[in-house]
């Protein structure tokens, strides 16, 4: 089976008030790249039209529901067409209610999801993570706290960091069923020599 791609998706909070998170790691990107993951191909703007759709956010910035229609199924779409495992930022994702939440990870259905949570230093992120955690399989809802000082590089550098936790975790589970499996060859080479 082949392995699924991944998506770490920062939904927020954002405690130092990025304008344009996803662009504004998009300029991390290289930092990113040493481990595999690239900054999903849409742009700021798209996501906010994505983040207005799933919010239903849209009368409030002035915006018709045609305009932002389908903005999160095409963003979507790109990054499942990527060939590599991608990273997205939409930090105004933390406010969403379940129902919200449900049609935001339904959308990435056979990818491989992970959810970053990112308060600020000391606020308790519990109430998020288990709304989250809901929709998602055990293990992936990870918390990133940053200071309220936080740049791109920043959280660059906690994505990083949990991207290389994923790798491993994936290389530990790879190295347990290689054990198994070379159990079973020997045993089955033993009986042979046996017989």
């Amino acid at each position: 089976m082949a392995r699924k791609k991944k998506i770490v998706l920062h939904i927020g909070p954002n405690p130092s008030e990025l304008a344009q998170a996803h662009d504004a790691l998009a300029a991390e990107a290289p930092l990113l790249e040493t481990v595999g993951y690239a900054v999903a191909g849409a742009t700021g703007d798209q996501l906010d039209a994505a983040a207005h759709e799933m919010l239903r956010s849209h009368k409030s910035a002035g915006l018709k529901r045609k305009d932002v229609e389908g903005s999160w199924a095409a963003a979507c779409r790109r990054i499942a067409k990527a060939k590599v495992d991608a990273v997205v930022s939409q930090p105004r994702f933390c406010t969403a209610d379940g129902a919200q939440i449900a049609l935001i990870v339904d959308a990435l259905a056979g990818l491989d999801v992970h959810v970053v949570a990112t308060p600020e230093e000391g606020e308790e992120p519990d109430e998020l993570v288990a709304r989250w955690s809901k929709h998602l399989k055990p293990g992936r809802t990870h918390v990133a706290p940053l200071s309220a000082d936080a740049a791109a590089v920043d959280l660059a550098e906690e994505l990083v960091g949990i991207a290389l936790c994923l790798q491993q975790r994936d290389l530990d589970a790879k190295i347990t069923k290689l054990k198994q499996r070379r159990k079973l060859v020997r045993h089955r080479l033993a009986l042979r020599e046996a017989s």
